[in-house]
């Protein structure tokens, strides 16, 4: 079996707002092993990029993150201190933001910005990190990297930002790789390139990698196992042609028919909106905007029911004598 790069336990993060308490993440519980490429998926707001950004320590001072544990190659990083998390970021953990305009610092060079994790993590000196940082971008695909460590962000394509900030990510060789919507504003040419690059930079390091998205397609060109996340919880979770032939939950049918598929069939819609995380339903959370709801839906939240040994779903639809009494349903 496996290492466990990342076990997370009982997640929770909340946001104190003017209107009240955002229950943004609630009882969140997943694990990455080494090597393995896991998405999680969803639509904006459902609490995706706040459980990475939990785990991180990266919150605003307006929010406060909980967790039974949250082990990362065997440290519980739940109970560091921020100042102790930065010596794990960018050095044991790697991070690829969704906008590299404003991830990137715009008044420090590509060279500063992917010498100075080399000099503080690898304690390299200048020349030596220089040296890394051109053997970086041309492992990234970036064409004359010598004239680039001396360009700016503002004088980079999306693209090429997108790729220093791979570069930036993977330059110390990290243990985990966590990539929040890379792909994001790109066009689906370089979209492309990017999902391969980070394909071929997670086989090289054998680095684990967390993929952040909205989009199923993405997710699919990359991951093995994949999280659906809805309303701060998770919904399902499987393997990719679980959730793909043997879909489980209603939302991630939902999602699933949103994917234009080439065949000319109209996409449907998800009708509805997100639930108010100020005050969360208790019961399912997609309820309200499920065809399949049944009145025990909106009454209490759903256990995980098992699929297969690496398929489960939260969902009534699974409960046994629902089953027995209605049949199985057909979610595409």
């Amino acid at each position: 079996m496996a290492e466990k790069i990342l076990e997370v336990k009982n997640l929770r993060t909340t946001f104190q707002t003017l209107a009240g308490e955002v229950k943004a993440v609630r009882g969140t519980s997943f694990y990455v092993e080494s090597g393995e490429s896991l998405g999680i998926v969803g639509e904006s707001g459902c609490g995706k990029s706040v459980t990475m950004l939990s785990i991180l320590h990266l919150l605003d001072e307006n929010a406060r993150a909980e967790a039974d544990a949250i082990n990362f190659v065997g440290q519980d990083i739940s109970r560091i201190t921020t100042k102790e998390m930065r010596k794990l970021n960018g050095y044991k953990i790697g991070m690829i933001f969704q906008d590299p305009m404003t991830s990137l610092n715009p008044v420090f060079s590509i060279e500063q910005q992917i010498c100075d994790p080399l000099m503080r993590h690898l304690k390299l000196n200048r020349p030596q990190a220089r040296k890394k940082a051109l053997e970086m971008l041309e492992t990234v695909g970036i064409p004359s990297p010598e004239s680039r460590l001396k360009q700016y962000p503002h004088e980079l394509s999306g693209g090429l930002r997108q790729r220093v900030m791979i570069a930036i990510a993977m330059c110390c060789n990290p243990r985990l790789l966590i990539a929040d919507e890379p792909t994001t504003a790109l066009d689906v040419t370089v979209q492309a390139q990017i999902l391969d690059l980070m394909k071929q930079m997670k086989e090289e390091y054998d680095t684990a990698v967390v993929l952040i998205s909205h989009d199923l397609g993405v997710i699919s060109s990359l991951c093995s196992r994949v999280i659906v996340m809805y309303g701060g919880v998770i919904v399902e979770e499987g393997l990719i042609d679980d959730l793909f032939y043997e879909t489980g939950h209603p939302y991630t049918a939902g999602l699933l028919r949103s994917i234009p598929r080439g065949d000319g069939e109209k996409l449907v819609p998800i009708d509805g909106t997100p639930p108010d995380l100020l005050n969360p339903p208790k019961g399912c959370p997609f309820a309200a905007r499920c065809s399949h709801a049944m009145k025990l839906c909106r009454e209490a939240m759903p256990p995980k029911y098992p699929m297969n040994e690496h398929h489960y779903s939260c969902c009534w639809l699974h409960h046994p004598s629902v089953i027995a009494k209605r049949g199985e349903a057909k979610l595409i």
